[in-house]
């Protein structure tokens, strides 16, 4: 699902069917093929991802948030001496010609408390938490998509 999001000096939110131009002093933030892993059978973790891109000035993507879930925590994941290290951090910039894509076996999203009930080929919503230079925060919300583990 492709979501489009306008963050002028005082933040407004527009969802745009077609590629837009950012006038002066504002952001035009994408979001594509957002996703959630269905845990493992008993477990209650999940991984997810998306891609985010941004037309104008950067965006710091600093929170997500998700009903299927507890709560969604961004991460980073480096291999060091063979071992894989996963740490939380406090956001991904997004800036024009430098995208952030969260995905499997690197930076992504962690999610604690999922649902159980949740099925592969489920949507569910998922809020992402976009700061700009000045500090002003927006919500947006997309839709992700429920993928098996090996999906």
């Amino acid at each position: 699902m492709l979501l489009r999001t306008l963050i002028p000096a005082a933040l407004l939110l527009a969802a745009c069917s077609g590629p837009a131009d950012a006038p002066a002093g504002e952001s035009v933030i994408e979001v594509k093929d957002a996703f959630i892993v269905k845990p493992a059978e008993g477990r209650d973790v999940a991984a997810g991802g998306l891609m985010a891109y941004v037309t104008g000035a950067p965006v710091e993507l600093v929170g997500a948030s998700t009903d299927v879930a507890d709560r969604v925590e961004l991460h980073t994941m480096t291999m060091e001496d063979n071992v894989m290290q996963m740490r939380q951090v406090e956001s991904f910039t997004v800036s024009e010609g430098e995208p952030v894509v969260l995905q499997r076996g690197g930076n992504h999203l962690m999610l604690f408390g999922v649902d159980p009930a949740i099925a592969i080929g489920d949507t569910v919503d998922l809020s992402l938490e976009f700061r700009d230079s000045d500090g002003t925060s927006q919500t947006l919300v997309t839709s992700a998509y429920v993928k098996g583990l090996g999906d």
